[in-house]
């Protein structure tokens, strides 16, 4: 038992350590917005190498656990939940990754878009820094809390869309189009990140927990 112990902790280091890479590459983001480096748009784009290359020492580490150490019912769980947890922040990191190239291929947003893309990206942020904290302690009652603040989120694109529509004529209908790139993928972003507090929720309880979302 000691040795499956330290082999999933191990495993759920290894998640938390790119949960870290991808918070990370968001921040970059929240620079960026307002820099429009593109130098450091092209390294956020790098990162995502090594990210992608997370996941997949994640995945075999649990396959050795799976293999070699025949895990009883709540190791396979945890196992499970870092092998999931793994391909949320992977997905997160592809955002952000997706989110640099535009700001690459376009001189410049919208200022009324820009500023709630700004909103968003604080927003989820700090909603994925909670959810890795929720499993790094494993707490099932931040891990209900969390995908509260998603609504925020939702209101904003909302609230983005409809101040846009109100002026809607071929300029703000393109600006609304070149925009919705970056709006969806943080929204994505967030929906990845409710996803990582259910596989909490499945790891401390064994049970399959569904926050609605698509």
């Amino acid at each position: 038992m000691v040795k499956i112990d330290k082999e999933v902790e191990v495993l759920e280091y290894s998640v938390v350590k790119m949960g870290s890479r991808v918070i990370s590459m968001h921040e970059t983001l929240q620079r960026l917005y307002v820099s429009k480096d593109r130098a450091q748009a092209l390294e956020l784009i790098k990162a995502d190498s090594f990210i992608n290359n997370m996941e997949e020492e994640i995945n075999d580490i649990a396959i050795s656990v799976f293999a070699l150490l025949s895990p009883v019912a709540s190791d396979l769980r945890r196992v499970i939940t870092a092998i999931k947890i793994a391909s949320e922040l992977e997905r997160i990191g592809d955002y952000a990754k997706n989110i640099a190239s535009y700001i690459i291929r376009n001189d410049s947003i919208n200022p009324t878009v820009e500023a709630y893309i700004i909103q968003m990206e604080e927003k989820m942020v700090e909603m994925l820094k909670a959810a890795m904290l929720c499993y790094e302690e494993k707490d099932v009652d931040m891990a209900f809390d969390i995908p509260e603040r998603d609504k925020e989120i939702d209101l904003l694109i909302e609230e983005c869309y409809q101040t846009l529509e109100e002026n809607a004529d071929q300029q703000s209908l393109r600006i609304m189009l070149r925009g919705s790139q970056i709006l969806r993928s943080i929204e994505r972003a967030g929906d990845h990140t409710i996803n990582i507090c259910e596989h909490v929720i499945y790891c401390v309880k064994g049970q399959h927990y569904d926050f609605g979302k698509p």
